[in-house]
């Protein structure tokens, strides 16, 4: 059984959604994955899959994976957990995930099934 039912991949980079979507698929993290290249079609998603967990991207152009939490808490929408993916974080981007309830940590890209076996 999956941990997820429905988990959200945003990220510009369709490689790495596609490894996003292959780690949660192969060790059945998610029953469905939905990987989005642009964060505002990530948030016109929303409202029809509710998804419980969302791999959000901290730099992703035209706009950011803290734009995608605002621009849903503008919608009066509150992602449910939230693990900014990023290929380096530096100290700024972890003082910015305190600031949002819903972020749960940050994740070094790339996503691997011992980093999915840590958040079960």
């Amino acid at each position: 059984m999956s941990s997820y039912k429905n988990v959200f991949v945003v990220d510009d980079d369709p490689t790495n959604n596609m490894i996003c979507r292959k780690m949660i698929e192969k060790t059945n993290f998610g029953e469905k994955v939905y990987t989005f290249t642009e964060a505002s079609d990530a948030v016109q998603s929303w409202d029809e899959v509710n998804p419980e967990l969302v791999f959000l991207d901290i730099n992703m152009p035209p706009s950011t994976g803290w734009d995608f939490l605002d621009q849903l808490s503008e919608k009066g929408t509150k992602a449910p957990k939230v693990y900014m993916l990023s290929a380096e974080v530096t100290l700024d981007d972890r003082k910015r995930a305190e600031q949002y309830n819903e972020v749960e940590g940050i994740i070094i890209k790339p996503l691997t099934p011992a980093k999915l076996s840590e958040l079960k």
